[in-house]
C-alpha cells in the first residue's frame, strides 16, 4: 500500500525506472482511454496466451468496454514488446466503485502485475473512487494463488459468487472520500 499515493504520471515514471533496472531492459507504460485495432490485437495476444479460452474476450467486447465511464488501459512494454496490460472502468451500478476487469502479464514474478495494480490505484485515487472491485479465483488452473496475490496488495475478500467467482475490493483513500468521512 502506498504511504502517500503519487500522481499517476509520477507513479508511471517511477515504475518505468524501477522495472527497467529490475528487468535490465527498457520498460515503458502507456495509458490509453480508447483502443486501436493494433492495441486490441496486442491485448488479445496476451489474453489468449495467459488465460483459458472461456475467459477470452473478443475485439467487440474489448471495444464495448472502452465506452464505459473512466475506462483506462495500462499497457506495459519491455524493449518495445507488449508484455502486460490492465484495464478497468467505473462500475455502472455504483458510481463510487471502479471495476478492475482484467490484468495479464507474459512475465511473472518480476513485479509487473503488482506495478500495474499500484498504478490503477493511483488512477482511482485521482478520480475520487472509494473502492476498486475485481473478480478472481482462489487458484487458477496453473496453480497460481490469485486470491492471495490480491490480498497481498490490500484487496479484501468480500464473498464468492457462483458465476463471478471470488469478489474482492480495495478501499481507495481519495480526496473525495476523505471529505465525506
Amino acid at each position: 500500500m502506498f504511504k502517500e499515493i503519487p500522481s499517476l504520471n509520477r507513479a508511471i515514471k517511477e515504475s518505468e525506472n524501477r522495472l527497467s533496472v529490475k528487468l535490465g531492459e527498457n520498460v515503458s507504460i502507456v495509458v490509453r482511454h480508447f483502443l486501436t485495432e493494433s492495441i486490441i490485437s496486442r491485448l488479445v495476444e496476451i489474453d489468449h496466451e495467459k488465460f483459458r479460452s472461456e475467459l477470452w474476450y473478443n475485439s467487440k467486447e474489448l471495444i464495448d468496454k472502452t465506452r464505459k465511464k473512466d475506462y483506462v488501459c495500462l499497457l506495459l512494454y519491455v524493449s518495445s514488446k507488449p508484455t502486460a496490460f490492465l484495464y478497468g472502468y467505473g462500475d455502472e451500478n455504483n458510481p463510487n466503485w471502479f471495476f478492475l476487469d482484467e490484468i495479464a502479464t507474459k512475465v511473472e514474478g518480476k513485479g509487473i502485475g503488482k506495478t500495474l495494480i499500484r498504478l490503477v490505484q493511483a488512477y482511482c485515487y485521482e478520480l475520487g473512487y472509494h473502492q476498486i472491485v475485481l473478480y478472481t479465483e482462489d487458484q487458477d488452473e496453473k496453480g497460481r494463488m490469485l486470491r492471495q496475490f490480491y490480498q497481498s496488495l490490500g484487496f479484501i475478500y468480500m464473498y464468492t459468487d457462483p458465476e463471478k467467482g471470488v469478489v474482492m475490493n480495495y478501499s481507495v483513500i481519495s480526496p473525495a472520500s476523505a471529505q465525506i468521512h
